[in-house]
């Protein structure tokens, strides 16, 4: 195996053919800096053909806390736009990944934290340490139309809605398992494991080509928002 690294987000290639995206940044709060972090370390994991399958995960207490608030309180109105147009393209990113994904939650993921795990195809969680909340009412933020949009597309459950986004009611893993939040939980040292079973099973025997799956993917959760084809990896 071998891995390709800023000192934030590394990405380890597996000689079983997935990589393995680590953010390593405490609460890992998206910024500029750390969304183009992430968009390169795709790239990365694109440029290799024999990648068959990306997992994402953090280090320690969070997945990943959301947007930097106090970053962007300090940025200009420019800035700001900008900053909201690239956090949903990168969303949408994910959702269209040409890979199958998982994101292995290994503590909390919270707001736009949230958004991300749920873009991925699948989503396995630690038993024992997080929850999984967006939690945009609680600190008085509107989600963006292009980010519904997301939400639509992935989360079905009525009452996961309700419990998750409306009220912002921080789940533990169990409970969000049983609301569809999440496919598997488990110890951290087992989830690894678990979502190189998951992404293999998605594959199947002959696997599925790049091309035709991110097709499916534009076909299945369409968004009427952004123009997806436009969506430069970089930003």
């Amino acid at each position: 195996m071998y891995d390709m690294s800023s000192e934030k987000v590394t990405v380890e290639f597996t000689d079983d053919g997935f990589a393995i995206l680590t953010m390593r940044d405490g609460e890992n709060r998206l910024n500029d800096e750390f969304i183009q972090l992430l968009n390169d370390s795709l790239d990365r994991v694109l440029s290799n053909e024999n990648c068959k399958a990306l997992i994402t995960t953090g280090e320690g207490k969070f997945y990943s806390n959301g947007v930097d608030l106090k970053w962007i309180s300090k940025q200009s109105m420019e800035v700001s736009t900008r900053f909201r147009k690239n956090i949903q393209a990168l969303f949408w990113r994910f959702l269209h990944f040409p890979l199958p994904t998982v994101a292995v939650l290994n503590g909390h993921a919270f707001a736009g934290g949230a958004f991300i795990a749920i873009a991925h195809d699948y989503l396995v969680m630690n038993s024992k340490r997080g929850w999984f909340s967006m939690n945009e009412v609680r600190v008085g933020m509107r989600i963006p139309p292009a980010t519904l949009e997301v939400l639509s597309a992935k989360l079905k459950n009525k009452q996961a809605l309700r419990e998750a986004v409306v009220f912002a009611r921080p789940i533990p893993a169990a409970e969000a398992k049983s609301l569809g939040l999440i496919d598997e939980i488990g110890e951290l040292s087992t989830l690894i494991g678990t979502a190189k079973k998951l992404a293999l099973q998605s594959l199947g025997p002959t696997g599925i080509d790049r091309d035709m799956l991110q097709i499916m993917k534009k076909d299945l959760y369409p968004s009427s928002l952004m123009d997806n084809d436009s969506i430069k990896s970089k930003l």
